[in-house]
């Protein structure tokens, strides 16, 4: 029972710190350029890792056979899509860079029916739907955007797609290592693949203070060593599908944050599509099949009306 608890405090935990991430990455781009912010917040990671995974797992090391599996995943997975990230959050607010993001379960939906010719089932299909609409009220339901807010979407869908890819290498992997040893070594691949660009990069050095430092290090050494193992201990003891369900309000944590911290507007179409998307992404984890759904709605209607003829 303590085991479940703590790591449901642990998965509460992850989504707070990689939700509140967001709004470090649009405080920090201040003074780091975005290759030279994801360079900095992975060199920092790995450090941290590298000593997790010689206490838990000395005897871990990279197949050659594996080398490219594992570079081709940690270019994808680290490096572009961080440089999209970071890029795209520096041109539309952090709720929404977030909210895209957050579509990456449906897209990789999407792209497991078209590569892998695995079929959509009904809760897929309605995942995809409520989340396809989702986006258009986040991006406002019209294409009337300025050209560095169009620029931002498309560099968050670049991030989205980069990581669908990512899980497609990784799969594999995951056969032969662990998640903790898969993420160390795509980390070490993503930041030798990130360094050259940021030794080229402008920084606005002069204008770091206390609230930048603060920020920079909340994203290396929380949201990118200790939210992971919180999320390893979580995923280990609660399973992947209760996890992924807790991980879909990490969007709503960056909405909730851009407001009170950076005074975001939260209006009618963006609630929508947050609600949306977060049904989305659960719909999909529902192991519901269509008549399920439908025998739940007509027993919720059956008790309404019977509380309605109780109270006649």
């Amino acid at each position: 029972m303590k085991t479940k608890i703590y790591s449901i405090i642990a998965i509460i935990l992850t989504v707070t710190m990689w939700g509140l991430s967001f709004l470090s990455i649009k405080i920090t781009l201040n003074v780091f350029g975005p290759m030279t912010l994801a360079t900095l917040r992975f060199l920092i990671a790995s450090s941290i890792l590298f000593v997790v995974i010689k206490i838990k797992e000395p005897d871990t090391k990279l197949k050659r056979e594996d080398v490219k599996s594992m570079a081709v995943a940690g270019i994808f997975g680290v490096a572009v899509y961080y440089c999209f990230e970071n890029y795209g959050i520096k041109y539309i607010s952090s709720s929404h860079a977030s909210l895209i993001t957050g579509t990456i379960p449906i897209f990789s939906l999407i792209f497991d029916s078209i590569i892998l010719k695995n079929k959509l089932s009904f809760n897929n299909l309605l995942g995809v739907v409520f989340s396809i609409i989702g986006i258009y009220f986040i991006i406002g339901g019209n294409i009337r955007l300025e050209k560095k807010e169009t620029l931002g979407y498309i560099l968050m869908f670049g991030a989205v797609f980069s990581w669908v890819f990512y899980n497609y290498t990784t799969k594999n992997l995951f056969e032969k290592y662990s998640q903790l040893a898969i993420v160390f070594y795509q980390i070490i691949f993503g930041t030798i693949v990130l360094i050259p660009f940021a030794l080229f990069e402008n920084n606005n050095w002069h204008l770091i203070n206390h609230t930048i430092v603060y920020n920079f290090l909340y994203l290396a050494l929380f949201c990118s060593a200790i939210a992971y193992v919180l999320y390893m201990y979580a995923l280990e003891n609660l399973g992947s599908t209760v996890t992924t369900l807790y991980l879909n309000f990490s969007p709503v944590v960056t909405v909730l944050g851009g407001y009170f911290i950076f005074n975001e507007t939260i209006d009618k179409n963006q609630m929508i599509g947050t609600i949306l998307i977060v049904l989305s992404v659960y719909v999909v984890n529902l192991n519901l099949s269509y008549y399920d759904i439908v025998k739940l709605i007509k027993s919720k209607i059956m008790n309404y009306e019977s509380k309605k003829i109780d109270v006649k």
